[in-house]
């Protein structure tokens, strides 16, 4: 509320008065004022992250990297099941013919090293649980940058925000001052509160979208929507420039879709391996004893041996499939080549147009909005320029910097844009 339309002022400015008169007796007399309060203690704010310390948080807590993790142990497991050896096989027998009883033992030898191809296969495919942790950590990489240098965004356009309203501020001030002068019109005081007003609004309207940029952070933290975090860095951070033939080189080694099917390839290989080491029989030694043949025996010893004969079914379906499944994975690689060697082309070309851009707003295009406000708001002050003039100054000066901070956020996404298609991270500035 406007403090001279207030008329509960003064007899509050009056109420105090007599507090403080009266605290200030009860302490000459050695006793404490009665309506003495502890004023409540002031919540800490919390410490800024930088974009390292925030990706530290983010690996130790987010949920989805976790998940990514767990899946892991399932590959594990398969390991441990792969190196298992063969049950034996036990039996026994009750007949009405001699002898008997029948107590025997098979022990099955697996040959053609079906074992080792097992656990080769097992641990082949373990490797595709540690590209999906992988996955996941560029994942959650990439989404931490967004959000972090989001934040940081919005910051910067509250303060731009706010330091635009201040001059619409100064400029109503002027104009106000001017037309008490008598040589402004009244026109121009209410065209520069009605500056104001779209200045304080805008201000509103970047405070809410900083609020909603800190939950977006804080959700690939993993923490509650509305916990304060604050962020500290420089928009303009980044990897240095890389051409396209080297990022090109670094993704044909790193790039998740390209590890994978290499991994999905050797993993039918090892498939082929396995299913042509089955057609080798697994021979079944076999033991045991007889027992209770009246008028022969009471006990006897047997051993035999038993072998499956690979006659009809040789594997050669499941042969025939795995091959056609890595001829259609080394096509698909073949594509995945070509396709991530484009977008590594798009992504270098585009990465360096946006460093040409916030290189040219930061040197040329900010300085002079600033000069020219400055100078129009000061050459209306002195009565040489219309208000119009300063007006359009000023939402110059608001558009550049919102354009510059739009550069700025382009930039950091198209960063994290480049490292989702290389496959790992780029090292920062």
């Amino acid at each position: 509320m406007n403090e001279t339309l207030n008329p509960l002022r003064p007899k509050g400015a009056a109420m105090r008065r007599v507090a403080v008169i009266l605290g200030f007796a009860l302490h000459l007399a050695g006793a404490s004022p009665p309506f003495a309060q502890t004023p409540p203690p002031q919540s800490a704010s919390p410490a800024p992250l930088t974009f390292q310390a925030a990706l530290d948080l983010a690996l130790q807590n987010n949920a989805g990297l976790a998940a990514a993790k767990r899946a892991k142990a399932i590959r594990e497991a398969a390991i441990i099941s792969a190196k298992q050896l063969p049950n034996p096989e036990f039996s026994f027998e009750i007949t009405r013919d001699t002898p008997h009883e029948t107590v025997g033992l098979g022990l099955p030898f697996e040959l053609g090293g079906k074992r080792a191809r097992r656990i080769d296969l097992a641990r082949e495919e373990q490797s595709l649980a540690d590209l999906e942790v992988r996955g996941a950590l560029q994942s959650l990489r990439g989404e931490l940058r967004r959000s972090f240098y989001g934040l940081l965004a919005a910051e910067e356009r509250v303060r731009l925000a706010d330091e635009v309203a201040a001059i619409a501020r100064r400029v109503r001030e002027a104009a106000q001052a001017r037309f008490d002068e008598g040589i402004a019109p009244r026109l121009d005081v209410l065209e520069a509160e009605l500056g104001l007003a779209r200045a304080s609004a805008d201000l509103e309207l970047e405070r809410s979208n900083r609020i909603a940029a800190a939950a977006a952070l804080n959700a690939v933290l993993n923490r509650p929507p509305g916990q304060p975090v604050a962020v500290s860095g420089d928009l303009s951070s980044g990897p240095p420039p890389l051409d396209a033939a080297r990022a090109w080189e670094l993704a044909a080694a790193a790039n998740l879709e390209i590890v994978s099917l290499h991994r999905e390839i050797a993993i039918e290989g090892r498939r082929a391996d396995l299913l042509r080491a089955e057609r080798i029989p697994t021979p079944i030694l076999q033991g045991g004893a007889v027992l209770n043949a009246p008028g022969e025996f009471n006990s006897g010893a047997f051993a035999g041996l038993s072998v499956e004969i690979p006659l009809f079914s040789r594997n050669r379906g499941e042969i025939a499939q795995s091959t056609a499944t890595t001829r259609q994975l080394e096509a698909q690689l073949d594509a995945a080549l070509r396709s991530v060697e484009s977008l590594i082309f798009g992504a270098t070309a585009k990465l360096r147009a946006l460093r040409g851009q916030v290189a040219s707003y930061a040197q040329t295009l900010v300085p002079t909005a600033i000069s020219i406000e400055s100078l129009a708001e000061e050459s209306y002050k002195l009565g040489r320029t219309p208000l119009l003039t300063v007006l359009e100054a000023q939402r110059t000066l608001r558009d550049v910097r919102r354009e510059y901070l739009q550069a700025l956020a382009d930039f950091q996404s198209a960063v994290a844009e480049l490292e989702e298609i290389i496959g790992e991270p780029i090292q920062d500035k």
